[in-house]
Protein backbone atom coordinates (compact mmCIF):
# COMPACT_ATOMS: atom_id res chain seq x y z
CA UNK A 1 0.00 0.00 0.00
CA UNK A 2 1.06 3.41 -1.24
CA UNK A 3 0.59 6.67 1.33
CA UNK A 4 1.20 10.33 0.76
CA UNK A 5 0.56 12.01 3.84
CA UNK A 6 1.52 15.69 4.71
CA UNK A 7 2.72 15.01 8.02
CA UNK A 8 3.92 11.38 8.94
CA UNK A 9 4.08 12.32 12.41
CA UNK A 10 0.50 12.08 12.14
CA UNK A 11 -0.36 8.63 11.42
CA UNK A 12 0.02 5.51 14.19
CA UNK A 13 3.21 3.93 14.87
CA UNK A 14 1.21 0.93 13.49
CA UNK A 15 0.81 2.14 10.36
CA UNK A 16 4.45 3.69 10.37
CA UNK A 17 6.51 0.56 11.28
CA UNK A 18 4.26 -1.20 8.79
CA UNK A 19 6.59 -3.35 6.51
CA UNK A 20 3.51 -3.59 3.20
CA UNK A 21 3.06 0.59 3.81
CA UNK A 22 5.04 3.08 1.80
CA UNK A 23 4.56 6.41 2.80
CA UNK A 24 5.57 9.35 1.28
CA UNK A 25 5.70 12.85 2.85
CA UNK A 26 4.62 15.34 0.60
CA UNK A 27 1.92 17.79 -0.60
CA UNK A 28 0.86 15.89 -3.13
CA UNK A 29 -0.02 18.93 -5.12
CA UNK A 30 3.94 19.59 -5.22
CA UNK A 31 4.99 16.03 -6.50
CA UNK A 32 5.69 16.20 -10.43
CA UNK A 33 3.63 14.32 -13.04
CA UNK A 34 6.46 11.47 -12.91
CA UNK A 35 6.47 11.27 -9.09
CA UNK A 36 2.23 10.61 -9.36
CA UNK A 37 2.80 8.26 -12.00
CA UNK A 38 4.92 6.15 -10.15
CA UNK A 39 2.89 6.86 -6.97
CA UNK A 40 -0.34 5.66 -9.27
CA UNK A 41 1.99 2.28 -11.05
CA UNK A 42 0.52 -0.82 -9.78
CA UNK A 43 -2.12 0.60 -8.09
CA UNK A 44 -5.91 -1.16 -8.13
CA UNK A 45 -7.53 1.70 -6.11
CA UNK A 46 -6.82 5.38 -5.40
CA UNK A 47 -8.70 6.71 -2.02
CA UNK A 48 -8.26 11.23 -2.15
CA UNK A 49 -9.19 12.22 1.43
CA UNK A 50 -7.40 15.42 0.60
CA UNK A 51 -8.86 17.87 2.28
CA UNK A 52 -8.37 21.91 3.88
CA UNK A 53 -7.29 22.29 6.97
CA UNK A 54 -9.54 23.83 9.74
CA UNK A 55 -7.98 26.91 9.64
CA UNK A 56 -8.38 30.63 7.90
CA UNK A 57 -5.35 29.66 5.61
CA UNK A 58 -6.89 26.12 5.06
CA UNK A 59 -10.36 27.54 4.59
CA UNK A 60 -9.53 30.73 2.16
CA UNK A 61 -6.04 30.43 1.35
CA UNK A 62 -4.22 29.25 -1.93
CA UNK A 63 -4.81 27.44 -3.75
CA UNK A 64 -8.81 27.04 -2.87
CA UNK A 65 -9.34 24.16 -5.52
CA UNK A 66 -6.64 21.83 -4.13
CA UNK A 67 -8.93 18.79 -3.76
CA UNK A 68 -10.18 19.43 -7.65
CA UNK A 69 -6.42 19.57 -8.51
CA UNK A 70 -5.28 16.73 -6.94
CA UNK A 71 -8.11 14.87 -8.61
CA UNK A 72 -7.72 16.00 -11.83
CA UNK A 73 -3.55 15.40 -11.25
CA UNK A 74 -4.12 11.81 -10.03
CA UNK A 75 -6.68 10.90 -12.53
CA UNK A 76 -4.55 12.34 -15.45
CA UNK A 77 -1.27 10.00 -13.65
CA UNK A 78 -3.43 6.94 -14.17
CA UNK A 79 -4.72 7.60 -17.55
CA UNK A 80 -0.81 8.07 -18.26
CA UNK A 81 0.30 4.66 -16.82
CA UNK A 82 -3.13 2.94 -18.89
CA UNK A 83 -4.02 0.11 -16.63
CA UNK A 84 -4.96 -2.95 -18.40
CA UNK A 85 -8.22 -2.69 -15.90
CA UNK A 86 -10.01 -0.08 -14.75
CA UNK A 87 -8.71 1.33 -11.20
CA UNK A 88 -10.83 2.48 -8.95
CA UNK A 89 -10.92 5.91 -7.66
CA UNK A 90 -12.46 6.57 -4.38
CA UNK A 91 -13.27 10.64 -3.13
CA UNK A 92 -14.09 11.54 0.00
CA UNK A 93 -16.36 14.27 -0.53
CA UNK A 94 -19.37 15.78 1.39
CA UNK A 95 -23.06 15.27 2.22
CA UNK A 96 -23.55 18.52 1.35
CA UNK A 97 -22.95 17.93 -2.30
CA UNK A 98 -25.98 17.50 -4.59
CA UNK A 99 -25.68 14.57 -7.00
CA UNK A 100 -28.02 16.55 -9.88
CA UNK A 101 -27.69 13.89 -12.26
CA UNK A 102 -29.17 10.97 -10.27
CA UNK A 103 -32.37 13.07 -9.98
CA UNK A 104 -31.18 14.06 -6.26
CA UNK A 105 -33.38 17.09 -5.29
CA UNK A 106 -33.67 19.68 -1.88
CA UNK A 107 -35.70 22.23 -0.45
CA UNK A 108 -35.48 25.09 -1.48
CA UNK A 109 -34.52 26.62 2.02
CA UNK A 110 -31.14 24.35 1.67
CA UNK A 111 -30.44 25.17 -1.84
CA UNK A 112 -30.21 28.63 -0.39
CA UNK A 113 -27.73 28.18 2.49
CA UNK A 114 -25.91 26.09 0.05
CA UNK A 115 -25.65 28.76 -2.63
CA UNK A 116 -24.21 30.90 -0.05
CA UNK A 117 -22.05 28.23 1.76
CA UNK A 118 -20.50 27.70 -2.11
CA UNK A 119 -19.73 31.58 -2.30
CA UNK A 120 -18.43 31.89 0.79
CA UNK A 121 -16.63 28.97 2.29
CA UNK A 122 -14.30 27.88 -0.93
CA UNK A 123 -14.01 24.13 0.39
CA UNK A 124 -17.55 23.25 -0.40
CA UNK A 125 -17.33 24.76 -4.09
CA UNK A 126 -14.02 22.60 -3.90
CA UNK A 127 -15.63 19.30 -3.24
CA UNK A 128 -18.26 20.26 -5.95
CA UNK A 129 -15.79 20.29 -8.42
CA UNK A 130 -13.85 17.54 -7.79
CA UNK A 131 -17.05 15.43 -7.76
CA UNK A 132 -17.80 17.15 -11.05
CA UNK A 133 -14.67 16.65 -12.47
CA UNK A 134 -15.07 12.70 -12.17
CA UNK A 135 -18.61 13.12 -13.44
CA UNK A 136 -17.93 14.61 -16.75
CA UNK A 137 -15.06 13.28 -17.48
CA UNK A 138 -15.07 9.66 -16.47
CA UNK A 139 -18.84 9.23 -16.14
CA UNK A 140 -19.80 5.20 -15.67
CA UNK A 141 -18.06 3.38 -18.69
CA UNK A 142 -14.80 4.79 -18.89
CA UNK A 143 -12.18 2.22 -19.86
CA UNK A 144 -9.16 3.02 -17.09
CA UNK A 145 -11.00 4.76 -14.51
CA UNK A 146 -14.48 3.64 -12.44
CA UNK A 147 -15.31 6.06 -9.37
CA UNK A 148 -17.24 6.87 -6.52
CA UNK A 149 -17.79 9.81 -4.19
CA UNK A 150 -17.97 8.97 -0.64
CA UNK A 151 -20.74 11.67 1.08
CA UNK A 152 -20.57 10.91 4.75
CA UNK A 153 -22.47 13.73 7.09
CA UNK A 154 -20.86 15.72 10.11
CA UNK A 155 -17.88 13.55 10.70
CA UNK A 156 -17.45 12.48 14.77
CA UNK A 157 -14.55 10.74 16.32
CA UNK A 158 -15.44 6.60 17.74
CA UNK A 159 -12.88 4.30 18.67
CA UNK A 160 -14.17 1.53 16.85
CA UNK A 161 -16.20 0.77 14.00
CA UNK A 162 -19.91 0.49 14.47
CA UNK A 163 -23.20 -0.96 12.58
CA UNK A 164 -23.68 1.41 9.80
CA UNK A 165 -25.68 1.62 6.67
CA UNK A 166 -24.95 2.93 3.28
CA UNK A 167 -27.45 5.28 0.94
CA UNK A 168 -26.55 6.28 -2.81
CA UNK A 169 -28.00 9.77 -1.81
CA UNK A 170 -28.36 11.95 1.52
CA UNK A 171 -31.48 10.48 3.40
CA UNK A 172 -31.50 13.92 5.37
CA UNK A 173 -30.66 17.51 5.31
CA UNK A 174 -27.38 18.31 5.37
CA UNK A 175 -27.86 21.65 6.90
CA UNK A 176 -31.40 21.41 8.59
CA UNK A 177 -31.73 17.44 9.83
CA UNK A 178 -27.72 16.58 10.04
CA UNK A 179 -26.74 12.70 10.39
CA UNK A 180 -23.23 11.90 12.40
CA UNK A 181 -21.23 9.64 10.92
CA UNK A 182 -17.84 8.20 12.18
CA UNK A 183 -14.24 8.89 10.95
CA UNK A 184 -13.78 4.73 11.70
CA UNK A 185 -16.58 3.89 9.97
CA UNK A 186 -15.98 5.75 6.83
CA UNK A 187 -12.10 4.58 6.61
CA UNK A 188 -13.79 0.94 6.78
CA UNK A 189 -16.37 1.50 4.34
CA UNK A 190 -13.60 2.74 1.90
CA UNK A 191 -11.70 0.01 2.52
CA UNK A 192 -14.45 -2.61 1.54
CA UNK A 193 -14.92 -0.51 -1.43
CA UNK A 194 -11.63 -1.17 -2.41
CA UNK A 195 -11.38 -5.36 -1.32
CA UNK A 196 -14.86 -6.16 -2.16
CA UNK A 197 -16.10 -6.25 -5.22
CA UNK A 198 -19.81 -6.82 -4.51
CA UNK A 199 -19.72 -3.84 -2.18
CA UNK A 200 -17.94 -1.66 -4.80
CA UNK A 201 -20.65 -3.18 -7.59
CA UNK A 202 -23.56 -1.60 -5.39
Amino acid sequence: MKVIVRSIDRLPEALRSHDRVSITEANLLDLSETELRQQARGCRAVVSCLGHNLTLRGIFGQPKLSVTIAVQRLCRAIELNEPATPVKFILMNSTGNQNTHAGETVSIPQSLVIGMIRHLVPPHADNEKAAAHLQSTYGLAHKMIEWTAVRPDALVDEDSVTAYSTHPSPTCSAIFDADKTSWINVARFMAELVLEDETWKQ
